[in-house]
């Protein structure tokens, strides 16, 4: 268990549920409101910091997700509770993975109820980053543990290395930062696919991990030319779900699986600790030289 300065939670659930409570009673037309005025102004710090594109409080947004949310109240204040249960001994075990005590202050984690659109997160909160987790996306299909590890070696590496300064959508430093909470989780909990470890305990992924290996010269070719790009379209290729001209017909997320194979061969020279410590341009040319030649993973 970790000491108690070492995590912070904030538990945003018993709001949203209220919300999502009195939207049973309340025509259609009403649900922005509610979920405004009972969820979201409640909290401005953390939906100033989630809202800068204006989703979480669009009301056609909104009304979609309550659609699909209000009827699950009993189900979300469970599965809150067990991710509550599960955040101690998840934070405390990749944050000694990383070699971190807790220098400048707890790993803040925010559990909510989000729009149905991203399971958990690690994101700028007040200055720092924080861990987020939505628990509508959390559910047995899902191993949470490994998330909850994972989330956390982003937040610790940005305690050790200043990762939240670093260019938001480049691709070295996402290559390097996901490959390392992915191996983190690896290493905490040995003996698991290797697509478990990248689809958090999802199932039906292992025809995603042979298409990734199939294609691997052509996705490491184009990673390698497109290492230094620092712009949302390229850093959409490699990492988001989403449809785009550039990714093509690639794997999605198939970045994920580059950083991977990128950081284990780094870390056959380095410690953990250590990786977590490097500064960007140490990353850039590290990942530049680890990328020269790497091998599909087995």
């Amino acid at each position: 268990m970790p000491p108690p300065d070492l995590l912070h939670v904030r538990d945003l659930v018993p709001d949203a549920l209220a919300s999502l409570t009195e939207c049973r009673s309340a025509g259609a037309e009403r649900w922005p409101e509610l979920w405004r005025s009972r969820y979201l102004s409640r909290h401005p710090d953390v939906f100033r910091a989630l809202d800068g594109d204006g989703e979480w409080s669009d009301p056609a947004a909104v009304t979609t997700a309550v659609a699909g949310l209000r009827d699950r109240v009993t189900d979300l204040a469970a599965r809150a509770e067990a991710v509550r249960d599960l955040l101690p001994a998840g934070v405390a075990d990749a944050a000694g993975a990383l070699g971190w005590s807790g220098e400048g202050g707890p790993v803040e984690c925010v559990v909510l109820v989000g729009l149905r659109h991203a399971n958990g997160w690690a994101d700028d909160l007040g200055g720092r980053y924080a861990l987020f987790l939505a628990v509508e996306l959390l559910g047995p299909e899902e191993d949470v543990g490994l998330l909850v590890r994972h989330e956390t070696a982003h937040v610790v590496h940005d305690r050790r290395a200043g990762i939240r300064d670093w260019p938001s959508h480049g691709v070295a430093n996402q290559l390097f930062a996901e490959g390392l909470a992915t191996q983190v989780t690896a290493e905490l909990d040995p003996g698991r696919p290797l697509e478990a470890y990248l689809w958090f305990g999802r199932p039906g992924h292992r025809a995603w991990l042979d298409e990734c290996r199939r294609r691997w010269p052509e996705i490491l070719g184009r990673v390698r030319a497109d290492l230094d790009a620092v712009d949302p379209d390229h850093h959409a290729a490699y990492f988001l779900m989403r449809d785009s001209l550039r990714r093509g017909d690639l794997p999605r997320r198939c970045g994920y699986l580059v950083g991977l194979a990128a950081v284990r061969r780094l870390r056959e020279r380095h410690g953990l600790p250590e990786l977590a410590g490097w500064s960007l341009p140490r990353v850039r040319a590290e990942m530049a030289t680890a990328l020269a030649g790497l091998p599909a993973p087995g």
